[in-house]
């Protein structure tokens, strides 16, 4: 009868056999499907960045419920007030048309909407949702992905998950975090501290774009 140590040795020769009998893994091709390759991009991409992964999952739900709260109570006042929300489908238009002569026309109130001066050159203007404390404007990039801009009036803003680097921002510091991967965007966290006004950028900018954007970044009138 053959022992447990002869038996152990046997299963090891057996295995080397098998090993050396495999092809070199440089002389293995293998060709994924197009959708096989974009769900491990996008569980890549969940691994490294799963703070970036639900705040993405998470922004639209949060979004939704506070249009939501923002519809009941503009239900709760008078008719004669304005909405407090401001959702924008197409560019927003460079003036308005004068009011009729002899017409006196109260202008219509609306929170600051801060808004950035300067992209890179092939971005486009995508679309934008405007709350009377915060926005989010999307726009966007030649590549085909976006670059998303936030504002909060209240500065508070998304969450700074920590572990950037600190950038000059004009007068003040900004926390940049740069993606570990090219498939991974880049995010820029900073503050206007005399307005109040906390900014966030999530863009596939390189760190000196990102930066021009958002010192580029101005109230309108």
């Amino acid at each position: 009868m053959i022992s447990d140590k002869e038996l152990r040795e046997a299963a090891r020769q057996y295995e080397q056999a098998l090993l050396r009998a495999l092809p070199e893994p440089e002389d293995c091709e293998a060709v994924f499907s197009p959708d096989f390759e974009r769900k491990m991009k996008k569980l890549i991409f969940r691994v490294d960045h799963p703070i970036r992964y639900w705040l993405r999952r998470l922004l639209p739900v949060l979004l939704a419920v506070g249009l939501a709260a923002a519809a009941l109570l503009l239900a709760k006042q008078a008719p004669a007030e304005e909405p407090p929300v401001q959702t924008q489908t197409e560019p927003p238009a460079a003036s308005a048309e004068p009011s009729p002569p002899g017409e006196s026309q109260e202008p219509a109130a609306r929170a600051i909407v801060y808004r950035p001066t300067w992209l890179p050159e092939g971005c486009e203007w995508d679309r934008e949702t405007l709350y009377e404390n915060e926005g989010m404007i999307v726009y966007r990039t030649p590549g085909g992905g976006e670059a998303v801009f936030l504002y909060d009036l209240t500065g508070g803003g998304p969450e700074n998950p920590g572990g950037g680097r600190e950038v000059p921002v004009g007068d003040g510091i900004g926390t940049l975090l740069l993606g570990r991967n090219k498939e991974a965007l880049n995010e820029l966290f900073w503050a206007d501290e005399g307005a109040g006004v906390s900014f966030w950028l999530s863009a596939p900018f390189g760190e000196e774009d990102m930066v021009r954007v958002a010192e580029s970044v101005r109230a309108e009138a």
